[in-house]
């Protein structure tokens, strides 16, 4: 079975797809949307804050997040060894 026929690849590729689409009308809606100069860089601003900030919070989520799978599965290998 090669890439093309994997159904998990072209799950992937229609994410990706569906992704770049959402993007690109996110994108139209906020440059066709009437608004000053001043309120649409406001706007854009905050939005980038916004994402530098959960930018920085997700390697600390994704550490504790791996932690915390990490005690939860070593804790039901414990219990099914005490089984």
């Amino acid at each position: 079975m090669n890439n093309e026929q994997c159904p998990s690849h072209r799950f992937t590729h229609f994410l990706w797809a569906l992704l770049g689409g959402a993007a690109a009308g996110a994108t139209v809606v906020y440059l066709t949307t009437p608004r000053s100069g001043a309120d649409s860089r406001q706007r854009l601003l905050d939005v980038t804050d916004t994402a530098r900030d959960t930018a920085n919070r997700f390697p600390i989520a994704l550490r504790r997040a791996t932690e915390a799978a990490r005690d939860a599965f070593n804790e039901t290998l414990r219990e099914g060894a005490d089984s």
